[in-house]
């Protein structure tokens, strides 16, 4: 039991907020930075922009237009699909990707937020 509550301490932080105490699951704040993470990168946010100004598009185009490896570019686009940024459809053996517009709008909300100056 003692061991089970150090373990959820280390996973759970109690925050007090007013009155009220407020439990913040590192789990989810370990994946949200891993969101913006994978956003805030030079590599993926040129992925990002040729997605975007293509509609859909095969990695094949995309490693080709960025003049990198295919590796380099498979690598660079399952972190992007790890945070959800991105959707992908097959057709055939070829993958197609696309933004994911729903999920970068709720990602640049809450970076706006937080990037707000004084008290919350």
């Amino acid at each position: 039991m003692k061991n089970e509550k150090a373990n959820l301490s280390k996973q759970t932080l109690v925050v007090k907020v007013g009155s009220a105490k407020v439990p913040v699951e590192m789990a989810v704040i370990k994946k949200a930075a891993l969101t913006l993470r994978a956003l805030n990168h030079p590599l993926r946010k040129r992925l990002l922009e040729l997605i975007q100004d293509n509609g859909t598009i095969i990695v094949t185009e995309l490693y080709n237009k960025l003049k990198i490896e295919q590796s380099v570019c498979s690598q660079h686009l399952a972190i992007l699909r790890r945070a959800e940024v991105v959707n992908t459809k097959r057709d055939g053996k070829k993958i197609l990707y696309s933004i994911n517009g729903k999920k970068i709008e709720a990602i640049y909300e809450l970076a706006k937020e937080l990037a707000q100056k004084g008290d919350h």
